[in-house]
């Protein structure tokens, strides 16, 4: 979450950086790191359903597995970039891998849902250390015409993941490795975080920021405290059958959130801010914000309600969901090269046509849903997950270069922390809400058919961000142009 400009090169970077070929082996610990998380924030919804089955959990604390994973993440993305700007971003990515490793470790054993909900949370905590400092660490050690192909492998990384997540999942929950069941998706990750945190030890350059911005821990502070005052009641209320203290605490989330934009916006006169407020005056900006949070964020929850749904309605195994799950990434494939190739020219039109696919793709899955009953099978649900593969493919590679389009330069970095950060606290906002609904359906007797009526949310979402989208420029910046590090 900086720009180049907040990242100046150490002296002699530039040369150092054009004649050092460990660059490119620095570059393939860290997307193994950067890999290692992705399929984390995944694989846990293919185990979801044999979790809450060994720890007798609700479907609230399983919505909480989930949520506290990207909350914290959302919540630390700039703190922890801010952190390797001033202490060194080789430092805070080692830190973060291990500590990743460690939680990883805990949450392997954890005993129970509590345990296995807080070491969750700080497993993406340490992950909000690590992330921020990879492309960061691009930006400062390769030369600019080398960025372009170290930017495409960190996106190429972020696709590999998602495709193998759901299959990996599978495998390893259904094989029952060693007897360890759901256990296995957390311990796989400590030989990958091992291997990351020697060779990252020998590898990567370390890299800090000449003027050493001031962190801004009480907007941190404030910012959490609205965020768990508004989502915990959304993820708990339904099960505790919504009682008064779950609304007393969603209106007391206002007052601290708006706390937090006044205090923003006073941060923002006199230094650095979280979320700098003047950006929310470009109507570009604020709609392709809520674009790209409404394509990103809603996505974890689907999954998160199909995954419980077919496996706990319908007797899927974890293999055979992911299996199934796998037409998804599949039609991202088919359309992702092609979004990229045309973002410069059809960038808004590429936007609006997925968020429409995105539309069709939910109403075709409740459809079957519906129809299917209790004889629902893997073809039924195929042709609507491919097709919300191929709409995600055409918005999801372009989408944050075209709200950074029209964005000043000097504000670029800003930005893209703003957008990212938001991505991740609306996938756990997403997760609260259409699991909330998912979870009164449920209890109101709805049966299999809960599913499909908490998916009528993701529509009107998806609805909201095709009418947004036509206020985006018309076009994206080339992926070279961009001047962020998200």
């Amino acid at each position: 979450m900086t720009t180049a400009d907040a990242m100046p090169r150490p002296e002699g970077a530039g040369t150092a950086a054009a004649a050092d070929t460990r660059r490119w082996r620095a570059l393939v610990v860290m997307l193994l790191a950067a890999f290692m998380d992705i399929v984390d924030t995944t694989v846990v919804l293919i185990a979801a359903p044999a979790i809450r089955a060994d720890l007798g959990a609700s479907y609230a604390q399983i919505q909480w597995v989930v949520a506290a994973y990207a909350l914290a993440l959302g919540l630390l993305l700039v703190t922890g970039g801010r952190l390797g700007d001033i202490l060194g971003r080789k430092r805070l990515f080692l830190a973060g891998v291990a500590g990743f490793t460690v939680a990883s470790a805990a949450c392997a054993l954890a005993p129970g849902i509590a345990a296995l909900i807080a070491a969750r949370a700080v497993q993406e905590a340490a992950a909000g250390l690590m992330i921020p400092q990879i492309l960061a660490t691009v930006q400062v050690t390769f030369p600019h015409a080398e960025r372009p192909k170290a930017y495409g492998l960190y996106g190429a990384m972020n696709g590999l993941g998602a495709a193998a997540a759901p299959i990996l999942g599978g495998l390893l929950v259904s094989s029952d490795v060693f007897g360890l069941g759901w256990r296995s998706v957390f311990w796989i990750n400590v030989p990958v975080g091992l291997v990351a945190l020697v060779t990252g030890a020998v590898l990567v350059p370390e890299s800090r920021s000449r003027r050493r911005p001031r962190l801004d821990l009480p907007g941190v502070a404030l910012a959490s405290a609205g965020l768990v005052l508004l989502l915990y009641p959304l993820i708990q209320g339904g099960e505790r059958g919504w009682p008064a203290w779950a609304f007393l605490m969603m209106a007391g989330s206002v007052p601290v959130l708006a706390a937090f934009a006044w205090y923003q916006a006073r941060r923002e006169r006199t230094g650095f801010a979280l979320v700098p407020v003047s950006l929310f005056r470009l109507r570009s900006f604020v709609s392709g914000l809520l674009v790209t949070v409404v394509a990103f964020s809603t996505i974890a929850a689907i999954f998160l309600v199909l995954t419980v749904q077919l496996q706990a309605g319908h007797g899927f195994s974890a293999l055979k969901a992911g299996l199934t799950f796998m037409a998804w990434p599949i039609g991202l494939a088919i359309t992702s090269a092609v979004a990229v190739r045309r973002a410069a020219t059809l960038g808004r039109r590429l936007v609006s046509a997925g968020m429409l696919l995105l539309v069709a793709a939910m109403i075709v899955t409740i459809a079957v849903i519906q129809v299917g009953g209790d004889r629902l099978g893997v073809w039924h649900l195929v042709p609507g997950l491919a097709l919300g593969g191929l709409g995600f493919g055409l918005l999801a590679p372009i989408a944050v270069d075209i709200v950074l389009s029209a964005v000043p330069g000097r504000d670029a970095g800003a930005a893209s922390g703003v957008t990212n950060t938001a991505i991740y606290v609306g996938t756990a906002a997403g997760v609260a809400v259409i699991g909330a609904i998912f979870a009164t359906l449920l209890d109101s007797g709805r049966g299999l058919d809960a599913a499909a009526g908490s998916l009528w949310y993701p529509v009107g979402a998806f609805a909201l961000g095709f009418a947004c989208s036509f206020a985006l420029p018309a076009h994206a910046r080339p992926p070279h142009d961009r001047r962020a590090a998200v």
